[in-house]
């Protein structure tokens, strides 16, 4: 309907134009033979005038005969000198004179017209002279109660006069002020109709009902289709035109050729080779004086799909077992999907003439109608359950969810219900509670199987830190035992040097409770066997080895001692709350307890350990479980150390690397240089019972109760990386504070 109003609109007024230019033309073409022979009589009277100007007689019956000429003319003719003032006026009676001739002659221009127009008129005199040209304006003046356009030819006729002709071009002005305005509206009319075609959503082409080709097209068509306005002027329609749609868009041609409105689906296609569903309008239409077809396309790409998807989800209605409805705002049902007809008992033909209130139980009717429906018009939606009333009065219970769907107002437009029957629930809900009680039981009978796994893995920690202690303790005690037998014969030959000193009573011994008297011998004689007892017992030598093993004993207990703070720093397995604590104390307490198994062996060589610490905070945890990590992934890596072979330029290492990541997470990294895993054994490390070790190696759960400290106990995360041949990292992230 817009579209014939347009089309109508735009032939009206190109016909209106047609006219106005004829119009024009003719009325142009009028006044310029007009001018014409008003400037060929003014050329014949100025030669008349100069050719008798000699001949005062002759000049003044031509000056009558020149002044009735003037009078006959209908145009005004002045006559100016240079400084604008009026010298002759003819017709002596012209009725569009500014004022009467009489009160003219002889005043200025200056002192009859407007201040601004005097100047542009004197401007002109001027100009005429000096050049001795004709000049023309357009100028209006008011005289009456109307606003008289002139049009004025200046032509100097002496050294100092001019001759003025003035026409009223009042009806041609007036004639092309209408014939601007209808082309200023014609022009405005175009722009919003070329405004309308340059935003429309929709796509709009003209179509050559020869050619088949596109021979304008609007920014909306040329979008959709992915082409620039430009190649499609170059374009066939099978360039653009599914072949599906090849015989539609024949009888588009043939319809339209016909004056016939054309309406159809069909599909196109994208310059990038995509297909997609269009809706075709198309009309005769007058372009460029030919006609043509005006087509407007929509793409429905995204309305099919939501026909299909509609389909689609209508399909899952009607398949699924519950019942599935609508209802207006009143309550009045509009739909209800094949399994509600069943179950309900309504046949396909009444599904949208009763009310929801008739399948409502009658028992739970008035909480219906007086607690659900206002909360579901409250909240949007309600759940939980009802009960359902058959055609046959046959009451069951359900399990419902109903919902309001509004609009933008926040006014409800309907209602929509998914109802699940659930008359076996109890039998279902008794099988569940024996299903969930057989589940408990068998997750305490777990639990206890984790407990007892649990506890074996401690115990199997437990075994390695006896171990390890009893023979960590075990070297420096033999050292001790083997230096007793030494500072026992030491201080024996110390015993009796002493009682040989005693016996032969020097005189520092006089006064000595030990003897009764002088003794009769010379010294030289007492000392005599004092020094070949020296010499028997070596004392040089026990004067240089007592100290040693006094100060070897003395290392033995403090390595002992150190064993024992280390013994009690990595005991705390069984404190029950999170204390802040130095981790790399424990690390240090760990690998200290594990210190017989770094050393070189016969068979092997010393595990070289490197400790990268970073300045770390005290960190709360708990301490002892987390030294529990720390015991089973070094033993772990010792495992995996012992069983490769290394040389002088490979030896065997483990690196510590322990960073602060951030202001609330710390990273430990204990990474060896075994013989790594491969990616099957890697992804289950974690895992219960898992372990690559023999049978009675190993229980299988370190790794995982490792896991679980870390994870669960602390909030952190622990993962390996492992790459065969190169070795195996644990990366531990624990917070700071909990």
């Amino acid at each position: 309907m817009h579209n014939t109003e347009f089309e109508q609109e735009i032939l009206f007024l190109r016909q209106q134009n047609a006219q106005l230019q004829q119009q024009l033309a003719k009325s142009t073409t009028e006044f310029s033979a007009e001018i014409a022979q008003l400037e060929q009589k003014l050329r014949e009277s100025k030669q008349l005038l100069e050719s008798n100007c000699q001949a005062e007689l002759t000049f003044k019956a031509s000056q009558a005969e020149l002044l009735a000429l003037f009078n006959a003319i209908p145009d005004v003719i002045l006559i100016l000198n240079a400084q604008g003032r009026y010298l002759k006026i003819a017709p002596s009676g012209a009725p569009l004179l500014y004022q009467p001739p009489a009160e003219l002659i002889g005043k200025t221009i200056h002192e009859v017209l407007p201040s601004a127009f005097a100047d542009s008129f004197l401007n002109c005199i001027q100009q005429a002279l000096k050049t001795k040209k004709t000049f023309k304006i357009e100028y209006s003046l008011p005289i009456g109660d109307q606003e008289v356009w002139f049009e004025a030819s200046i032509a100097p006729m002496s050294e100092d006069t001019v001759v003025c002709v003035a026409r009223d071009i009042s009806n041609v002005y007036n004639e092309l002020r209408l014939r601007k305005a209808a082309e200023a509206t014609l022009i405005q009319q175009e722009n919003q109709y070329r405004s309308i075609f340059e935003t429309v959503n929709d796509g709009i082409s003209v179509v050559d009902l020869d050619t088949g080709k596109i021979v304008a097209a609007n920014p909306a068509f040329c979008q959709m289709h992915g082409y620039s306005q430009a190649e499609f002027f170059h374009l066939s329609p099978t360039d653009f035109i599914h072949p599906d749609s090849f015989q539609q868009f024949g009888k588009f041609i043939n319809t339209i050729k016909k004056g016939d409105e054309f309406h159809t689906q069909a599909v196109d296609i994208r310059k990038d080779g995509t297909y997609f569903d269009i809706e075709v309008t198309g009309k005769l239409f007058n372009y460029n004086g030919k006609p043509h077809a005006l087509s407007v396309v929509r793409d429905i790409s995204e309305r099919k799909q939501a026909e299909q998807e509609q389909r689609r989800l209508l399909t899952i209605l009607e398949a699924t077992t519950d019942i599935v409805g609508m209802a207006d705002a009143d309550g009045n049902s509009c739909y209800l999907n094949k399994a509600g007809q069943k179950i309900l008992q309504i046949p396909a033909s009444e599904t949208n003439k009763f009310h929801i209130s008739e399948v409502t139980g009658l028992s739970i009717l008035e909480k219906f109608q007086n607690e659900i429906i206002p909360t579901v018009v409250r909240e949007g939606i309600w759940s939980g359950e009802s009960i359902f009333r058959c055609r046959n009065g046959e009451e069951f219970p359900v399990s419902q969810v109903i919902i309001a769907h509004k609009n933008e107002q926040g006014e409800i437009e309907f209602f929509s219900t998914i109802v699940r029957d659930i008359r076996d629930r109890q039998q279902i809900e008794a099988q569940l509670r024996q299903h969930a009680e057989d589940l408990a039981q068998t997750l305490q009978e777990l639990q206890r199987t984790q407990a007892q796994m649990i506890q074996a893995e401690k115990m199997s920690s437990l075994g390695q830190l006896v171990a390890g202690v009893a023979h960590e303790i075990n070297n420096p005690v033999n050292f001790i035992h083997g230096n007793l037998s030494h500072l026992e014969e030491h201080t024996q030959d110390l015993l009796r040097l002493i009682n040989s000193y005693q016996i032969i009573n020097p005189p520092e011994f006089k006064n000595s409770n030990c003897y009764s008297g002088e003794a009769s011998y010379t010294l030289a004689e007492r000392l005599n066997p004092l020094l070949t007892l020296c010499q028997e017992i070596d004392l040089e030598y026990i004067q240089k080895d007592l100290p040693k093993i006094l100060n070897s004993m003395k290392v033995g207990t403090q390595r002992i001692r150190q064993i024992v703070l280390s013994l009690r720093t990595f005991s705390r397995m069984d404190e029950a709350e999170f204390k802040a604590v130095d981790i790399h104390q424990g690390i240090d307490s760990t690998l200290m307890i594990l210190q017989h198994r770094l050393k070189e062996k016969p068979e092997f060589p010393e595990i070289n350990v490197i400790k990268n610490y970073g300045s770390l905070p005290l960190v709360e945890c708990y301490a002892g479980q987390l030294n529990q990590v720390f015991m089973n992934i070094f033993a772990n890596a010792i495992d995996a150390l012992e069983q490769k072979t290394y040389n002088e330029v490979s030896l065997p290492k483990i690196t510590i690397h322990s960073t602060l990541i951030d202001s609330y997470w710390i990273k430990i990294a204990i990474a060896d240089n075994g013989l790594g895993m491969p990616e099957g054994v890697e992804k289950q490390v974690f895992n219960p019972f898992f372990t690559t070790k023999p049978v009675g190696k190993g229980t299988g759960m370190g790794m995982s109760i490792s896991y679980q400290i870390i994870t669960e106990k602390h909030g952190g995360k622990l993962e390996c990386y492992s790459k065969p041949g190169q070795g195996t990292e644990f990366v531990i992230k624990i917070p700071i504070r909990h």
